[in-house]
């Protein structure tokens, strides 16, 4: 098992990484595209209200401008009746592909089987459907994620001590991976104890509540891992209130601009970057691929980058080369 260090010396500006895999115990199934030779997209983001998704956005719509495609964005605001409606008002405008982003993974795969049923070719991002035929699913190694900040960690804590997680929604595949990944390798480190896990919904005000409810009743805990950086975000303002910042270590995920500024800061000890301007773009690319009626992997998996107060800048200048300048805050720019 690599540690953080040695994960942290991986070559950071090299292109993301990408390799056809399965997920076991998925009961998606994918499909060869149909070229439809329409060159117009609608895209159903869980939320516009998280910096990751909106860096997602850009990506896309970056990608969308360099393509040539029609991108509809829209905008399903955490609501599962919300995305339901959405995704049945582009099928039955007969979009040229549908891509989700699910705000739950059982509840959206009604909308991949009317989809498939209109003949409308589907992909899906970050989270994954439970069911129906999928042209292709694109998102980061939740538990590979959940293991390098495991590691991270460890180390920041000296390798003991208590720790807390904060889970996200896990009603999403990529909250039980994050989490999975994270409790597999936390047991490895016999030294720690994982003295609390909550939920906080992968929402920042919820992690801050959340926080501060475990820090009464567990005051002296060495280290958090938050299973977002928005939730990451919502620890620290728990942390501050108790003037315990740098002295309990914080590890998050995603890699949002809040988060690599904490980091910068010593705030935070790391977060295990997974940019969403380059899932964004990947994503529309796919989708450009689909409406060709090329073949596409049915699995994308994209490996994120641990990322500390050691690198934080060059992985900023990393984010600025690809276009993403809102995902980089303004002391690393």
């Amino acid at each position: 098992m690599r540690t953080p260090r040695k994960l942290v010396a991986v070559a950071l500006l090299a292109a993301v990484s990408l390799t056809a895999c399965s997920r076991g115990g998925e009961e998606t199934t994918t499909g060869a595209p149909q070229a439809s030779g329409k060159k117009d997209a609608t895209i159903i983001m869980s939320t516009l209200g998280n910096p990751f998704f909106i860096s997602v956005k850009d990506g896309a719509e970056a990608q969308a401008a360099k393509s040539g495609i029609t991108l509809n964005v829209q905008n399903a605001d955490n609501s599962d009746a919300t995305f339901l409606n959405q995704a049945t008002t582009a099928i039955s405008k007969q979009t040229g592909i549908l891509i989700l982003d699910p705000v739950g993974s059982q509840s959206a795969s009604s909308s991949v089987s009317q989809a498939n049923s209109a003949n409308i070719p589907v992909m899906a991002f970050d989270r994954k459907p439970s069911g129906g035929k999928l042209a292709t699913f694109v998102g980061y190694d939740a538990v590979q994620a959940g293991k390098n900040a495991a590691d991270a960690l460890a180390e920041a804590v000296g390798g003991k001590g208590k720790v807390v997680e904060i889970q996200g929604i896990l009603g999403t595949n990529v909250a039980q991976d994050r989490s999975k990944g994270f409790q597999q390798q936390i047991a490895t480190h016999k030294d720690i104890k994982v003295v609390a896990t909550q939920a906080a919904d992968f929402d920042r005000a919820k992690a801050l509540n959340v926080m501060t409810n475990v820090l009464q009743a567990n005051p002296d805990i060495d280290g958090v891992y938050a299973a977002n950086d928005e939730m990451a975000m919502g620890v620290l303002s728990a942390l501050k209130a108790r003037n315990l910042v740098g002295k309990v270590k914080v590890v998050g995920n995603d890699g949002i601009a809040d988060a690599l500024a904490a980091v910068a800061a010593g705030e935070m000890y790391a977060t295990n970057a997974e940019s969403p301007f380059a899932l964004g773009q990947k994503v529309v690319s796919l989708a450009g691929d689909v409406l060709g009626g090329k073949q596409v992997q049915a699995d994308e998996t994209l490996q994120g980058k641990l990322v500390t107060k050691d690198n934080v800048k060059e992985y900023a200048d990393y984010l600025v080369g690809l276009g993403d300048k809102s995902g980089v805050p303004d002391s690393l720019k």
